[in-house]
């Protein structure tokens, strides 16, 4: 079976969020999210990313563990949610 590599872009008033993941039997296998947004500690941003590997490729699922890491490691994003977060990866697994 092949797999492809949507990406998903969306505009959150705190920057832009491009996310490309890649999914295998309804499970996130890579992802990477860039843009301009900034996060606070910066470290945290890597921790999102390497979470989500293994997950579940649903809206509820992704953005309740994108919370879990803001809560955990206090996670500042001016202007960015994990909503906003959560809403460029759907984009991307629309795709």
């Amino acid at each position: 079976m092949e797999s492809k590599t949507p990406q998903g872009i969306h505009k959150s008033k705190g920057g832009l969020i491009r996310s490309f993941v890649t999914i295998e039997k309804g499970m996130i296998k890579e992802i990477s999210i860039s843009g301009d947004f900034f996060l606070f500690p910066e470290e945290a941003f890597f921790m999102i990313v390497e979470e989500l590997k293994g997950i579940k490729a649903k809206r509820e699922d992704v953005e309740q563990k994108i919370k879990e890491i803001y809560t955990r490691e206090n996670i500042q994003s001016p202007g960015t949610t994990p909503s906003d977060f959560a809403e460029s990866i759907m984009k991307a697994l629309e795709g």
